[in-house]
């Protein structure tokens, strides 16, 4: 089998590394993507290794041939050891050349009989590189050229503290009541928001914005629809303006073209500087094929028809102007559609379909669907669960701190040989608690506690030594220690280490939060094959102090614990939902041990 080993920093990736692993893995059975740590650049790396680690694996994971592991140390000694004989090398330029020319003779000088084998980058992505990228979206810029859409918002969230989401809808479905809705809700999670409405923006443009771009924009407005929509002192007359445009779909398609180049950088101009949950509010998404700006992530309102109906002849009176209107617009499904091809097309992006009025808590749950969709490595959602507690500081601190607690080796002390191991990517570590917090919120309108119940997922695996029998114990005198720091009240905190402790799946929770709380703690066992299958591996890894023969022997006995119980899922809902699939997924590692 020919193996090739492709290693860079990934801080983060970009189209040119993941163009780069897809013509590699045309030429080799198996590559290798390999996370360096370059020892000069530690503690600067926007992203964790853990967090490159999973960027990386979500980017490259429809490449079959492909796996990607985390290495410290020099990038020949992890070749050899892993038994690599070619490392992989893009050159984008001629500066690159040079640097690249320097790495292949001092692997060379190793004589460790490790091959270089280069691959220029094709001119489309000749240009781009992580510092590039950094460097355009600290400004605002657009990195959509430059990196995949998970990126994208991973990087807007880290580098500027900026969560999107858009909100869409057909005519007459209740958007300002939706998204007053959602402004209630952030407010009582503790989260800050902005509202960028686009109607707002686009009336700002036609006035009273006197930056000459927008004076240009009204000129053409005028020209293109005619002296009537112009008022005498050049602003312009929305009031004549709109039949013309909403009543004929190819007029309203010019008219959006005028606006869109200065629309987007004007909504840009408003979010410079600002940190927190934006809101974009926009009713032609789809039709403008701006789903990119918000990382197809939508918020799709939708209304009864009748319901539709009897709003538009309200605002509107005559049933024919209704009708006319109607027929201007794209339906809620071709939107949808539009949508979902996006989605396809980029790989990321969720819609979440909203019917109005509200029902059964539908506007709670597509809140929470959204935040666990958008807030890549949970700092919204930990900044708005200290705000909520009161715990007044410097949220991204704390965050930071509790990161690198999750993202250490197994002890300060640690020798070389458990740093390597720990490093190549292990389940208990943070991104196994945003996992689990991603679960949480898909379920936590039905939580009775669901603070007390988030603080247990936070801090249930800070301490994990695979060797110990006490982490649970550890990890809730830990997040006790913590919470005591933030005045918090004691039977809070009582509650959060009793809920840590259930995590031991040593007896049945006595509280229906309880058993959800340990629901979600396995809920690892129901996902996608190939994510369960990463999954076992860096289980694997954690263990791997022990021989195959002693490993294989304990793993399979966890396993039949969970098969062999009456319910693998203590609630109805997990049970119902996923015990088939856990039960393959169970079974098949059991056949591969």
């Amino acid at each position: 089998m020919k193996q090739a080993l492709y290693a860079w920093s990934f801080d983060p990736i970009t189209h040119g590394h993941k163009d780069i692993t897809e013509r590699a893995a045309k030429h080799f059975d198996k590559v290798t993507v390999g996370i360096g740590v370059n020892p000069d650049k530690e503690g600067r790396y926007l992203f964790s290794l853990q967090e490159r680690l999973h960027l990386t694996r979500e980017v490259l994971k429809d490449i079959l041939n492909v796996d990607v592991l985390a290495f410290r140390g020099m990038l020949s000694d992890f070749a050899y050891e892993n038994k690599y004989p070619v490392v992989v090398r893009g050159i984008r330029n001629g500066k690159d050349f040079e640097m690249e020319q320097e790495l292949q003779w001092a692997i060379e000088r190793q004589k460790l009989g490790i091959e270089t084998f280069f691959l220029n980058a094709k001119q489309s992505v000749s240009d781009v590189s992580s510092s590039a990228v950094k460097s355009v979206l600290k400004e605002q810029g657009d990195i959509k050229p430059y990196a995949p859409l998970i990126i994208k918002q991973a990087m807007e969230g880290r580098l500027l503290g900026q969560y999107i989401a858009g909100v869409t809808w057909s005519v007459g479905s209740g958007k300002s009541f939706t998204t007053d809705t959602f402004m209630k809700l952030c407010e009582k999670n503790g989260i800050t928001w902005h509202n960028l409405d686009l109607d707002k923006i686009g009336h700002e443009i036609q006035w009273p914005l006197q930056e000459p771009i927008y004076q240009e924009t009204r000129q053409r407005i005028i020209q293109t629809f005619g002296d009537d929509v112009a008022n005498e002192d050049g602003t312009i007359n929305r009031e004549n303006l709109g039949p013309k445009v909403f009543w004929d779909a190819k007029k309203l398609e010019e008219l959006n073209a005028i606006m869109h180049d200065p629309m987007r950088v004007r909504t840009r101009r408003l979010m410079y500087n600002q940190k927190g949950l934006f809101f974009y509010n926009a009713a032609l998404i789809a039709e403008n094929n701006a789903s990119n700006i918000v990382n197809n992530n939508i918020v799709l309102v939708n209304v009864d028809p009748a319901i539709q109906a009897k709003r538009l002849e309200e605002r509107w009176a005559s049933p024919e102007d209704v009708t006319r209107r109607l027929k201007s617009q794209f339906t809620t499904e071709y939107k949808k559609s539009l949508l979902l091809e996006s989605i396809k097309k980029d790989e990321h992006g969720l819609i979440i379909d909203l019917q109005t009025p509200y029902i059964n808590q539908s506007e709670k749950i597509a809140f929470n669907a959204l935040l666990a969709q958008i807030d890549t490595f949970g700092e919204l959602r930990f900044s708005g669960l200290l705000n909520r507690l009161w715990v007044k500081e410097n949220h991204a601190k704390l965050f930071a701190e509790l990161r690198n607690m999750y993202d250490r080796p197994i002890s300060p002390d640690a020798n070389r040989d458990e740093i390597t191991q720990k490093i190549k990517g292990n389940y208990h570590k943070r991104l196994h608690i945003i996992d689990s917090s991603n679960e949480f919120y898909k379920i936590r309108h039905l939580i009775k506690n669901p603070d007390i119940i988030e603080c247990a997922i936070l801090f249930h695996d800070i301490i994990y030594d695979p060797t110990s029998k006490t982490n649970e114990e550890d990890s809730a005198n830990f997040a006790e220690n913590i919470l005591i720091k933030r005045w918090l009240p004691k039977d809070f905190i009582e509650e959060v280490k009793r809920y840590i402790l259930l995590t031991k799946h040593d007896k049945i929770p006595d509280t229906e939060d309880g058993k959800y709380l340990v629901d979600i703690d396995t809920s690892i066992l129901w996902r996608e094959r190939k994510k369960y299958e990463q999954y076992a591996k860096d289980i694997r890894r954690e263990y791997y102090m022990y021989s195959d023969n002693k490993y294989n022997a304990g793993r399979k006995n966890v396993l039949k614990f969970f098969l062999e119980k009456e319910n693998i899922f203590q609630t109805e809902h997990f049970q119902n939902k996923y015990k088939d699939q856990a039960k393959t997924n169970i079974e098949q590692e059991i056949s591969s041990l």
